[in-house]
This record gives structure tokens, C-alpha cells and sequence, in this order.
């Protein structure tokens, strides 16, 4: 009843939430002056509809990620799409691959703060070769990390004997009958051991590099905004600080809920720890809530959203309480 709550009734809840605070936050964006804002909506509205499309898709393809020694595997919990074939590995990779593509969506964020202050023409009239650029890079970083998982390949019958009998004993099912993508790090075959740590390796590399670029172009963006400040006016600059802000919060937040605890699975098994259990339920659930955490993060940084929402609800408050008073 629990796992079931855990990957049925959350993954919906959060997907429910999502569609709630994301027209919300779409809403928020588009009812301020164009001037406020500018083209940063759009991309803003893209990364929107990127969080409907994986909420979506969490609830369609949940996942589980387990540790067993020297191995871990990921697999659909239950489902379309949970049976052994051909077409549910494809999915299931795909699902996998999505999530590489989140990388994609804030780094075209960080790339759009650096070329307003650059006062890049992309931002402005040549803005849809830049959106159409944003929409490949998250093709790119969705097809490497697509490539990278194939390269392990669907779990091997040497892998899916090892984890066997733990498989058996954690869910009460047999693990041949599941397609799995998973890594064994040792007492296996050279072939085995050897493609899993250069997928591994591959999937540190790209979140890795990733990572780092989101705090290289901070770090950029910080030192053009202080020498922005000495020839524009200091509303527009604290705008413009609030905004970076924003898109920092906007990042921390699946670094350390989402992609931080896909660190510890990958590399756990290395050394032969294996995680607790309960360390896998927060990971899965980890991976399905920045999708409407990140807007409510968004709105909660800028003032000018904070001021509007709670505005909002101080006027409900007091319709409400004279429409108390007058009844009594």
C-alpha cells in the first residue's frame, strides 16, 4: 500500500499540482506590461510547457531505482508500459532521457540573462532563431543521454541473475520478466563491467559539465550586471539581479532534490554500498516534484509576483470576512 502511494497516488498528485501552479505562473507572466519582461516570456512559457509534458510523463512512465551491491538498475514500477518488450524499452530509455533534458531548458535560461545584458539582437529580433536554438539543445542533451543509456544496453541476462533473488525478495516478482537499465560494477563479466562504467561515466560527464556551466554563466552574468549598474538605472538593475536570483533558486532546486540523489545511486554500487530502501522512495519522488516546485520558487523570488499573489489573497481575506460580518 505504501509503494503504492509512492508511485501511483504522489506521481499524480505532483502531475495535479503541476497543472495548477504552472497556468498560475503562465498567467503571471503575460498579465505584467510586454516592456517588464520582454522576450524572457516566451522562454519562460516553454519552460512551462516542458514542466506539463514531464509531469505527464511521470505519471505515465513511473520509474523505480534500486541498489543491489555492485548494481543498479531502473525500471517501470507499474503501468502501460511495466511488461518486457522491444517498444517499452524504447519508452522506457526516453523516460530516462527526459530528464537529461531539464539540463537543456535552465541552460538556455542562464545563455537568454547573458545576451539581454549583452544586448545580444537574438533577444530581440532575431529572437526565434534563439528559441529554435534552445528547442535543439534540449534535442541534443535528450539524444546523448538516449545514446548513453543504449550503450549499457537493456539489463543483461548476467545482470538480471545477480539482482535475482534480491529482486525477488524486495518486490516479489522475477526480475527477466522487466526491461531494466542498469549497471554492474563488479563480479561480473569484463563486457559487463566495462560498459557500465563508461555509461556511468558518460552520465557524470554530461550532469557534471552541466552543472558547471550553470554556475560559469552566473558567475558571467554577475559581473556584467555590476558594470551594468554604473550606466543604467537602479530599478532596472535590482531587475535584473532578480531575475538571476530567480534562476538560481530556479536551479538549486533540482540540483540538490533531483540530481544530487542520482549521483549517490550511480556510484553507491561502486564501492558495494547499498542504499536503504527509503533512500529510493525519496529519489523517485525527488524526480517528479520540480515541476511545479520550480514555478512556485519563481514567483516566490520576484517581487513583483510575491506582492501580486499576496495581494490576491489579502483581498479574498477581507471579501470574506465582510461578507462574515454583514451576514451576522
Amino acid at each position: 500500500m505504501f509503494e503504492d502511494w509512492i508511485y501511483k497516488y504522489l506521481s499524480r498528485t505532483s502531475c495535479a499540482l503541476t497543472f495548477l501552479v504552472n497556468p498560475i505562473f503562465i498567467y503571471l507572466i503575460f498579465s505584467e506590461k510586454s516592456s517588464k519582461f520582454g522576450n524572457y516570456r516566451f522562454l519562460l512559457l516553454y519552460f512551462a510547457f516542458f514542466n506539463f509534458i514531464y509531469s505527464v510523463v511521470n505519471v505515465s512512465v513511473p520509474l523505480d531505482i534500486h541498489n543491489y551491491r555492485y548494481s543498479f538498475f531502473i525500471f517501470v514500477r507499474h503501468g502501460w508500459f511495466m511488461e518486457r518488450s522491444d517498444l517499452n524499452f524504447h519508452i522506457l530509455v526516453a523516460r530516462c532521457s527526459i530528464v537529461a533534458s531539464s539540463y537543456a531548458v535552465l541552460l538556455s535560461h542562464f545563455i537568454y540573462r547573458y545576451l539581454v545584458i549583452s544586448d545580444s539582437s537574438l533577444t530581440r529580433r532575431h529572437f526565434h532563431w534563439y528559441m529554435t536554438g534552445s528547442f535543439l539543445l534540449s534535442v541534443v542533451y535528450f539524444s546523448l543521454w538516449h545514446v548513453t543509456c543504449y550503450f549499457p544496453g537493456r539489463a543483461n541476462f548476467e545482470l538480471l541473475q545477480y539482482i535475482r533473488e534480491d529482486f525477488q525478495e524486495t518486490f516479489g516478482l522475477d526480475s527477466t520478466e522487466f526491461n531494466m537499465v542498469g549497471a554492474l560494477f563488479s563480479v561480473g563479466s569484463y563486457e559487463t563491467t566495462h560498459r557500465a562504467w563508461i555509461a556511468t561515466i558518460s552520465w557524470s560527464a554530461v550532469s557534471i559539465a552541466s552543472i558547471t556551466s550553470f554556475f560559469v554563466m552566473a558567475r558571467l552574468i554577475m559581473r556584467k550586471l555590476k558594470k551594468m549598474t554604473v550606466r543604467t538605472s537602479q530599478k532596472t538593475s535590482r531587475f535584473q539581479f532578480e531575475l538571476l536570483r530567480a534562476l538560481i533558486v530556479q536551479t538549486v532546486i533540482p540540483i540538490c532534490i533531483s540530481f544530487s540523489p542520482c549521483l549517490l545511486c550511480w556510484y553507491g554500487p561502486i564501492f558495494g554500498i547499498q542504499l536503504d530502501r527509503s533512500f529510493n522512495y525519496f529519489e523517485t519522488t525527488a524526480l517528479g516534484v520540480f515541476s511545479f516546485v520550480d514555478p512556485i520558487a519563481i514567483i516566490l523570488c520576484l517581487p513583483i509576483f510575491r506582492c501580486r499573489i499576496l495581494k490576491c489573497f489579502s483581498k479574498t481575506y477581507k471579501n470574506n470576512r465582510t461578507t462574515s460580518i454583514s451576514r451576522n
